[in-house]
């Protein structure tokens, strides 16, 4: 259980664990400082990085369970001919000890590690095995495989019978409506991930080096974060303008006392509400897709999915019980926003600056790959990740509550 070789890389991150969950969960007890996310170790696990590391010789020839810690800034220099202890941080050998010394003591205190329990491989390892992530590097939470398996069967199939009896109740008009969301969802991806591979494809014309973000992670969000916001929120407007036509035209047919300014202002509003929760509906695919291949990190589209939907139910539903449309709260959204921002922000910044660094060893045979392919990989992903994280805050930008409409409910005759 032992850290990587000192490098120029800073901040230590426990990126991978097992087969035995029982490192993972003694060092989540007692770490001062705990920092690791089961999502980089599935990265790892996929082969997206390429690298390999001493404790692979443990855990997959010997069938040893151990904990491997790394250092993750600064990955364009990792095992380089510029990798020098020197620009190690004093902080991170410093936030290492910390959490080894407690882990150590408590380790060698345990009737557990003297029996071997700890680190041979479990009975039934996939059931076993451990979800972890840490929350601001403050607590981190674990627990196992089992578990997330039965929660996640819990939310999926509540979130499937919710959106099948609200579409049964809502009728024909509710199903094409949620339809239209969905599509609006589908344009957003399209002309995200069109818009910041389009860059990537330009920049090696355009700047100094094919990658001349390599040393400053951050310059993604200027090249391909701000393209893929823009195509992002394209594509959900263009999605809210058929929708916002289409429930236009549905109350139109019925026979209302009520001006067309109204009914447009309505109809608005009640598109806003759509689009808010075809967000639920991306994260619910992307949980049943991480559910089935057993994905560690599911854990992220549990967070992202649950919490706006019972935001959205509790703040616009039981709290505001109405029969017709109302702007959107804001406290819906910072709601929605608090747990999913808090859990996994952290987690994809670091992810990122590490796939950043590897970019480096993407190509061993120097001309062997086009320039512009790495720019592309980075811009799928930061693009990805603009259409995950930001599509509940998407639809708020089309928020009309500006315009305040106060009529009786008498005006209103619906056959």
């Amino acid at each position: 259980m032992r850290p990587r070789e000192l490098s120029s890389l800073s901040f230590d991150l426990g990126f991978e664990a097992g087969p035995h969950p029982w490192a993972i969960e003694n060092f989540a007890l007692v770490a001062r400082y705990p920092s690791g996310h089961v999502m980089a170790q599935d990265l790892f696990s996929s082969g997206a990085i390429k690298s390999a590391t001493d404790f692979q010789v443990y855990k997959e020839v010997a069938g040893l369970s151990g904990l491997d810690l790394a250092f993750t800034d600064n990955t364009a220099v990792y095992h380089t001919k510029n990798d020098k202890v020197e620009l190690l941080k004093p902080g991170s050998l410093q936030h290492l000890g910390e959490n080894m010394l407690a882990f150590l003591l408590r380790a060698a205190s345990s009737s557990d590690l003297v029996n071997d329990n700890a680190f041979t491989e479990p009975e039934d390892a996939d059931q076993n095995s451990a979800i972890y992530f840490d929350i601001l590097g403050m607590y981190m939470v674990v627990y196992r495989q089992q578990f997330a398996n039965m929660l996640h069967n819990t939310v999926i199939l509540q979130s499937l019978l919710i959106w099948f009896v609200s579409l049964v109740m809502g009728g024909y008009t509710a199903v094409i409506s949620f339809a239209l969301s969905c599509l609006s969802v589908i344009f957003m991806w399209v002309l995200s991930l069109s818009f910041s591979i389009l860059v990537a494809f330009i920049l090696p014309s355009m700047s100094w080096g094919a990658v001349p973000y390599i040393m400053s992670p951050w310059l993604v969000i200027g090249l391909f974060g701000f393209p893929s916001l823009l195509g992002a929120f394209a594509g959900q407007h263009l999605g809210f303008l058929l929708l916002q036509k289409y429930l236009l035209n549905a109350k139109s047919h019925r026979k209302q006392i009520i001006s067309p300014s109204i009914r447009a202002h309505l109809a608005r509003l009640e598109s806003e509400r759509w689009i808010f929760k075809s967000g639920t509906v991306q994260w619910l695919f992307v949980l049943l897709l991480s559910h089935y291949y057993k994905a560690g990190s599911s854990y992220v589209p549990l967070v992202w999915l649950v919490t706006p939907a019972f935001s959205y139910g509790l703040l616009e539903a039981t709290l505001s019980p109405i029969r017709l449309p109302k702007p959107l709260k804001i406290a819906t959204l910072l709601m929605a926003l608090s747990a999913p921002v808090v859990i996994s922000a952290g987690s994809i910044i670091r992810i990122i600056g590490v796939l950043i660094g590897t970019l480096v060893r993407f190509d061993r045979n120097p001309g062997g790959v086009p320039e512009w392919l790495g720019n592309v990989i980075v811009s799928i992903v930061v693009a990805a990740v603009v259409c995950l994280t930001l599509v509940y805050l998407l639809s708020y930008i089309h928020l009309s509550g500006s315009l305040l409409i106060h009529f009786p409910r008498s005006c209103f005759l619906i056959s």
